[in-house]
Parts: C-alpha cells; sequence; structure tokens
C-alpha cells in the first residue's frame, strides 16, 4: 500500500475550524485534527497504524467545502496540485453561483447525489483523467460531478457513477467501455455528442 497513491479528502467541521479527513482507499478512516498543519504533522503515523505497515505514503490532498443550499447539501472539491490555481478558479466560479441562490445554485444541488445525499463537485482540469477521478470515489459505490472550465468564466458539469451505483439518465459511467482509466476530460467533453444518453438539459452551465 505504501506505493500506491492515497487521496486525502479533508473537510471542515461544522464550526469550520476542526478538520477531519477520509480516504476512498483507506475505507474506515477518520481522523481529525483542529488545524491543517497538525493534520499534515500526523498524517503518517496515523497511516501507518490504520494500514499496519510502515511509510511513506504518497498522497494527493483534496479540500472539501459544504453548503446548505436550496434545501441541498453541496460539496465542492479541490485538488491541492501543480493545477491547483485553476482548480480554485472553478471552485470560486461555483461558490459565487451558491451564494447567490439563485436558479443557477438550485440547479447546481439538483445534480446527481451520493449516497448520504451530497452533492459533490470535483474541480478538474481537461487534462485531469478517469482513473484519477475514479481514484476519488468509494469503491462500493459513488456519484460525484465533475466541474471542469472550458471558457473565461464557463464551466461544463459532467455526472458520473461508479461501482453499484445506479447512474440514472444522463450520467457517464466510469465502467463504460468507450473509455479507459488513462482517457482525458477533453476527450469525453470533445465526445459528449455522440456519448449516450446525454441530455443537453443535464449539462449545467454556469457563467
Amino acid at each position: 500500500m505504501s506505493s500506491e497513491i492515497i487521496h486525502l479528502i479533508v473537510r471542515a467541521g461544522s464550526n469550520d475550524r476542526d478538520l477531519y479527513a477520509t480516504s476512498p482507499q483507506a475505507p474506515g478512516l477518520l481522523y481529525g485534527r483542529p488545524t491543517l498543519r497538525e493534520l499534515r504533522d500526523d498524517l503518517r503515523e496515523v497511516l501507518e497504524f490504520h494500514f499496519e505497515k510502515p511509510g511513506p505514503f504518497t498522497v494527493r490532498e483534496h479540500h472539501e467545502r459544504h453548503y446548505d443550499v436550496a434545501g441541498g447539501e453541496l460539496v465542492i472539491r479541490t485538488a491541492m496540485d501543480e493545477c491547483a490555481d485553476v482548480r480554485q478558479a472553478t471552485c470560486e466560479v461555483l461558490g459565487r453561483a451558491v451564494a447567490a441562490n439563485s436558479e443557477q445554485a438550485e440547479g447546481l444541488v439538483s445534480a446527481p447525489a451520493n449516497a448520504v445525499g451530497e452533492v459533490v463537485y470535483i474541480c478538474a482540469v481537461m487534462s485531469d483523467t478517469v482513473g484519477w477521478i475514479m481514484n476519488q470515489l468509494d469503491p462500493r459505490g459513488d456519484v460525484v460531478n465533475v466541474a471542469v472550465s472550458v471558457a473565461d468564466l464557463m464551466v461544463v458539469t459532467l455526472p458520473f457513477a461508479y461501482g453499484e451505483a445506479v447512474a440514472p439518465d444522463g450520467m457517464v459511467s466510469l465502467g463504460a467501455k468507450s473509455y479507459t482509466l488513462e482517457t482525458k476530460l477533453t476527450d469525453i467533453i470533445q465526445d459528449l455528442e455522440i456519448v449516450r444518453p446525454m441530455a443537453v438539459n443535464k449539462i449545467n452551465i454556469c457563467a
């Protein structure tokens, strides 16, 4: 496991201060710390205890922000990597739509939700692959919505299902024969006209 990339999902607690972390590669892992620095400092020890083997571990950190909006729960996830600035710009566009509490906000929260009722948006870039997305999902079954910028202030969102999750109409399944783990989002977006089922009203455009 030490050679496997671990995607660490970090979210603020209800008071917006304390943090807790989970990982699809570490089922059952849930630990919290008051600050991000403390969470990072203790991470290796926590992972060694969880996996019952020594590190080091290759960790990819993702930050989540939770919103109560339009009668639903919305989560925006941003990876802290070399493309963080671009991802953050997408996050800000989604955040403005949520803050406006407009029809756009209602549209965002009406997208497919995961098993606990949260509508999760992963801020992506065109070079991200299906495998990169899949490795952030619960292997027992999960649903997310990938948000990727296609113009200055335009974001296209695409729903993805994985594992045992049921894929309603308009969703792209990560198990679809058309795509491999190495397929990039840019290829999927270019293929939208031939991917079925894919209704135009299932693609949310946010300005």
